[in-house]
């Protein structure tokens, strides 16, 4: 069993909740059986330190939204991973931003800005 550093809760959008932890993984819980409905192995080279939902706007509805994750480690790496692609062996992110820092935590929001 291993530590978990980060959650985030996407009831709304698809009924899991999103772990990552000491192990470099990211762990999607299916709410409704309580057992892993995803799961990415190695997701970064150290601990996971955050994990963000992200989704097009507060307004969609979950049909209309990808399965879209964002992941950050204390590896100073922010990944963007669709965690329908997690039945694949080894899957691979989307989009990774190399901070050069060492992450401690990460923060988003679906909130759409009308700029």
């Amino acid at each position: 069993m291993s530590l978990i550093v980060s959650n985030e809760f996407n009831l709304l959008q698809n009924g899991l909740i999103f772990t990552g932890g000491e192990d470099c993984g990211i762990t999607a819980w299916d709410t409704l059986s309580g057992k892993v409905a995803h799961r990415i192995e190695n997701a970064h080279k150290t601990r996971v330190k955050g994990v963000v939902v992200l989704t097009r706007d507060g307004n969609s509805d979950a049909a209309e939204n990808p399965f879209l994750v964002a992941s950050a480690s204390s590896d100073g790496v922010i990944s963007v991973w669709d965690i329908r692609s997690t039945s694949k062996d080894n899957p691979k992110p989307i989009s990774m931003a190399e901070t050069k820092s060492r992450l401690t935590s990460l923060a988003g929001s679906s909130i759409k800005c009308e700029c």
